[in-house]
């Protein structure tokens, strides 16, 4: 005797391959550092007085992240920069999570 698939494992399984179709990300983009020009600052002080409103962030220039205060790598990788948060967020780089 032949086994048949249930109905209902075929539509679950068809419901979930669509679904995850469709919610796929978006594409990963790079951050473009040369938007931040003009909005790079060498110190921590420059920055503060620059940027008014918006938190002063360390930039991973290298990578795509920032850094707030609150970070332990605030002010501590190679190739970073201290920028305003809007300006960082416009360039494409997104918020570390650590």
């Amino acid at each position: 005797m032949q086994r048949r698939f249930p109905v209902q494992l075929f539509v679950l399984f068809a419901v979930l391959t669509c679904a995850g179709a469709s919610a796929r990300a978006a594409p990963f983009q790079k951050a473009d550092p040369a938007k931040l020009q003009g909005k790079e600052f060498k110190t921590l002080a420059a920055a503060k007085a620059a940027c008014g409103a918006s938190p002063v962030v360390w930039v991973n220039i290298k990578g795509v992240v920032f850094h707030t205060q609150k970070s332990r790598w605030f002010g501590h990788s190679k190739t970073g920069i201290y920028s305003c948060r809007n300006a960082a967020k416009a360039a494409g780089f997104w918020q570390s999570k650590y």
